[in-house]
């Protein structure tokens, strides 16, 4: 799983965490919204845009509406 702020071009992948859960460790708070790239094993990917907003809050749920 990659996550991409609004404002930068560039893709930064997460790491899992645990079951579900994913993080990425950062030296300075980043800004949302956030957009979501998954990549499937075969390498099929799918793009989440915005779907984080930029008011996130830390252990809340956010909702793609995409499916693999």
């Amino acid at each position: 799983m990659d996550l991409k702020e609004k404002a930068s071009p560039e893709w930064r992948p997460m790491n899992l965490s645990w079951g579900a859960i994913w993080r990425m460790d950062t030296p300075k708070p980043l800004k949302g919204p956030f957009s979501i790239r998954l990549t499937s094993e075969s390498g099929k990917r799918l793009v989440a845009t915005d779907v984080i907003p930029e008011d996130w809050k830390a252990n809340t749920v956010y909702e793609s509406g995409i499916q693999f």
